[in-house]
């Protein structure tokens, strides 16, 4: 099971478990901590204004400077969208990003 898959089956399970299963250190994406990945699902809920179960981490990125990229797929359509920590897993930002 790859990573992105465990995350949409636990995002489907419940938000619960979700925050459980992102506390884990095999939970990274892109480099980024866990506490990142958990930041920006529970930050995009309520931003994006829907259930943290319906949001799957689909990949992520660590450009200069310590912030880290994290792309999510949003809702039942998979809507894309991307979040923004900082060094010390505080999020930066939420946006849907347009589509191509």
């Amino acid at each position: 099971m790859t990573m992105r898959n465990l995350i949409q089956v636990v995002c489907a399970a419940s938000a619960g478990l979700l925050m459980a299963a992102c506390n884990s250190p095999s939970i990274r994406v892109g480099g980024a901590p866990e506490a990142s990945v958990k930041n920006c699902v529970a930050a995009a809920a309520r931003e994006l204004r829907v259930p943290a179960g319906s949001i799957a981490v689909d990949s992520g990125s660590t450009p200069r400077d310590g912030v880290y990229t994290i792309n999510l797929k949003v809702g039942p359509k998979g809507r894309s969208a991307v979040c923004t920590t900082d060094e010390n897993s505080a999020v930066l930002g939420v946006v849907y990003k347009r589509p191509e």
